[in-house]
């Protein structure tokens, strides 16, 4: 939402071309793993493993490259690859805005390193924006969208926080803008006027028309979300701004482990076979 209301800016634009979904370029991701950074900077401790292999990493960070910069010549030097590919991505995009949004990035913090290294180094201006929202409203979108189980999804949501907070503190001032969900869609004028204000242009009348947010409040009327946020999780999210009521669930139902009803075990193995064979074989043999 918060990306398709932004990029309606007559200033600011996307990448033409993405291999994942949502426009989501996954490139820092990718980076990560082809330039070998150590898996326990990975979420979980190990290297993210969705690509299927290095090799295909590359194959889809260099497909994601050359899908917008066609004429880019690719180095065959791992980290020159990551870098010099998203300086042609600017050199394209950035006109004056290029925006991106990969919300894979935040949960590894092998991503966050490699951007953070690029952004000091680059000859572009870069701000980040922080999106925070209510860990009861994301883990019932979750739950609605991947059928992912929320008892423990919210400790995901508790390690990109933590990633959140350490990352902001790395940046320079005024490089940093954080967005709450719940302002955002409560008060979309005005906060979609602070993110243009943030990045250096006028507010567009356009942005944050269609900006509607019931997810919260579904949750915490839903009888069947029962999810009571782990202490852990409370804590991490009072350090962005939420009171205890806002964490509270009282619609906690004993039986709700025995209701949710995850996606099934053959969906997850072809989703898998997809991302880590079908893909890459495609873009290897059949790529532009």
């Amino acid at each position: 939402m918060f990306e398709r209301e932004l990029c309606k800016h007559s200033a600011i634009q996307n990448v033409a071309y993405c291999p994942h979904t949502f426009n989501e370029t996954h490139h820092w991701l990718k980076g990560a793993v082809i330039t070998e950074i150590p898996g326990t900077l990975f979420a979980g401790e190990e290297v993210y493993r969705n690509y299927g292999s290095k090799h295909n990493a590359r194959a889809y960070l260099e497909d994601g490259i050359k899908g917008n910069v066609p004429d880019f010549a690719l180095p065959e030097d791992a980290k020159q690859l990551v870098f010099r590919g998203w300086d042609a991505l600017c050199e394209k995009y950035a006109q004056p805005v290029f925006f991106e949004k990969s919300p894979q990035h935040l949960a590894h913090w092998a991503a966050l390193s490699l951007m953070l290294e690029w952004a000091q180094q680059c000859d572009c201006q870069v701000k980040f924006i922080g999106l925070v929202r209510n860990p009861l409203g994301v883990m019932y979108s979750a739950q609605q969208l991947f059928g992912t189980n929320p008892e423990t999804r919210q400790y995901g949501w508790l390690n990109i926080q933590k990633n959140l907070l350490a990352f902001r503190q790395m940046l320079d001032p005024g490089q940093y803008h954080e967005v709450g969900y719940e302002a955002l869609t409560e008060h979309p004028v005005e906060e979609f006027t602070k993110v243009c204000q943030f990045i250096g242009i006028d507010y567009e009348p356009a942005i944050g028309a269609s900006v509607h947010g019931n997810s919260l409040k579904k949750a915490i009327e839903d009888p069947a979300f029962g999810l009571q946020l782990a202490t852990p999780v409370r804590q991490i999210a009072k350090q962005f701004g939420f009171r205890d009521e806002d964490l509270r669930n009282d619609t906690f139902d004993p039986d709700w482990a025995q209701q949710h009803v995850g996606p099934s075990a053959f969906a997850q193995l072809l989703q898998r076979l997809r991302n880590r064979v079908l893909k890459p074989i495609k873009l290897k043999y059949f790529s532009r």
